[in-house]
């Protein structure tokens, strides 16, 4: 038993040391090839405080949860009873970045990314009032 738990700690330090993921070369590339409508950076606030920022007056971005690819350490944190709520307000869950791109643009933006750094698609852009709408519920 406490060999498996030791084994856990060790790759559960790993996932935390794990430096951020910089986009700059890839997202100035993508801006040079006026690939991109907007862009954010997932950090504290998670996705909706984030994302808020960038949506103009009258649209909304509808981000389908179910869609989120997670990191087991966010599995791991959600394990010891976070909700939710907190877990999606205080980290990314996964999703460091988000591009608000063209559809025709999407396979011509997976280019210039590397394979763990792919983009796929979590949502759309739809008329509202409510800027950033969470639906569905991640799969930890």
């Amino acid at each position: 038993n406490k060999k498996i738990k030791i084994k856990k700690n060790k790759k559960l330090k790993k996932w935390l040391l794990e430096p951020t993921k910089i986009y700059v070369k890839e997202i100035t590339k993508l801006i040079d090839l006026k690939l991109i409508n907007g862009c954010a950076h997932i950090t504290g606030g998670g996705i909706k405080d984030n994302l808020s920022r960038i949506i103009p007056n009258g649209k909304c971005a509808k981000i389908n949860l179910n869609k989120i690819k997670t990191k087991k350490v966010f599995s791991w944190l959600k394990e010891n009873k976070i909700s939710d709520h907190e877990m999606l307000k205080t980290f990314n869950c996964g999703v460091g970045f988000i591009l608000i791109v063209k559809k025709r643009n999407l396979n011509n933006i997976k280019k210039y990314f590397k394979k763990q750094y792919k983009p796929y698609v979590i949502g759309k852009i739809i008329n509202g009032s409510q800027k950033v709408l969470l639906g569905g519920k991640i799969n930890w």
